[in-house]
């Protein structure tokens, strides 16, 4: 792989960052709904506690996905 321009890099950084930013607030939600509902015993709009925290996870997975497509383009850009 080749070095990214400074424009391109700025660019995807920013495409990233506000990504990411978006999806913290869905983790934080997902996960209390699923510990709230665990607690309780509770289903919440039809799913159970698991499937509240596996959505949660999943989130998770993808903002760390983010990172690390950020650490490889950041490396990419300093060779």
């Amino acid at each position: 792989m080749g070095h990214l321009p400074d424009d391109e890099y700025e660019a995807e950084k920013a495409k990233v960052t506000r990504y990411h930013d978006i999806l913290e607030y869905p983790v934080l939600i997902f996960l209390f709904i699923g510990i709230i509902a665990a607690a309780f015993d509770l289903k919440l709009g039809g799913f159970t506690p698991t499937i509240w925290l596996i959505i949660s996870l999943w989130c998770v997975l993808v903002i760390i996905c983010m990172e690390i497509t950020m650490i490889r383009t950041t490396l990419e850009r300093g060779k």
